[in-house]
């Protein structure tokens, strides 16, 4: 349930969380990867496990509780509650099992090391093209006699502004010019088509794809699963917390959102990280 759900309530204990952390650049050279993390909240929030328990179950709701208190007693000791397989809670502190951190992350709680020099190569290599480029521009060039046409015309100069008669012709360049203030106009239209975020309704389930700190790396997302995933036509961006979440949908029942956050993941294999958060 916590895979599917991302949230487990446990009444008496408080709601297990399975959060998802962005991609962090700890410093220049390292890159912490995305990962989840198990936490803890009183808040009462996302699937009762004593409902689940009765509906998986077919018992009644009475007999769910009754079953749920006493796994409860069973689970607790010296105030250290432990979930097989899940979790140890003590006083609030989680201490997340291996058998669900093996799961929640498989590839890895791994920081990326970036190694500079591959941009200094970057440089390197198109510092010799522009280089080589600009050194063909000039030989053709000097082929066609464009350098000889251009000294010519350079000498011809004075000649020209000696002359009393081309002295008004600057002032008509100008009143030819004017026109293009025009367009200076136009321009700020383009600026106005600019994406802007969706607002989270309350009470909405989205399967999350991920929350990014800039609005250019959530629109390389949309793009990317746009190129990959063409079939999935309702990824939007949402405004979350001050950062932008990408989610490929957004449904009224948390139950259908997490039918289909299932049915992705066995698709996709690149989908195993996807969660469902409701607002």
């Amino acid at each position: 349930m916590l895979l599917d759900e991302g949230e487990l309530y446990l009444p008496e204990v408080g709601t297990l969380i399975l959060y998802r952390h962005a991609a962090k650049l700890q410093s220049s050279k390292v890159l912490q990867a995305p990962y989840h993390e198990l936490r803890l909240t009183k808040e009462e929030r996302g699937v009762n496990l004593i409902t689940h328990i009765s509906q998986i179950a077919s018992v009644s709701t009475e007999r769910a509780n009754d079953l749920f208190a006493e796994w409860l007693e069973q689970s607790l000791r010296n105030d250290i509650l432990t979930i097989e397989g899940v979790c140890c809670i003590e006083k609030g502190n989680i201490t997340t099992d291996k058998t669900f951190e093996d799961m929640a992350n498989p590839q890895g709680r791994k920081s990326i090391k970036v190694n500079p020099r591959t941009n200094y190569l970057i440089y390197i290599i198109a510092g010799l093209c522009i280089g080589f480029a600009l050194g063909i521009a000039g030989y053709i060039l000097h082929a066609n006699g464009t350098f000889d046409k251009l000294l010519a015309e350079k000498s011809a100069a004075p000649a020209v502004v000696e002359s009393s008669e081309v002295a008004p012709q600057p002032i008509v360049e100008e009143v030819v010019e004017q026109p293009t203030a025009e367009s200076q106009v136009v321009e700020p239209a383009a600026e106005e088509v600019t994406p802007i975020a969706l607002p989270l309704k309350k009470g909405s389930s989205y399967a999350v794809w991920g929350v990014y700190n800039e609005l250019q790396n959530a629109e390389g997302a949309v793009s990317w699963l746009a190129t990959r995933v063409p079939e999935i036509d309702t990824v939007h961006i949402y405004e979350y917390d001050g950062r932008y979440m990408v989610a490929l949908c957004e449904v009224g029942s948390r139950s259908e959102c997490g039918r289909k956050v299932s049915a992705w993941k066995a698709e996709h294999k690149s989908f195993k990280s996807v969660w469902v958060y409701t607002r």
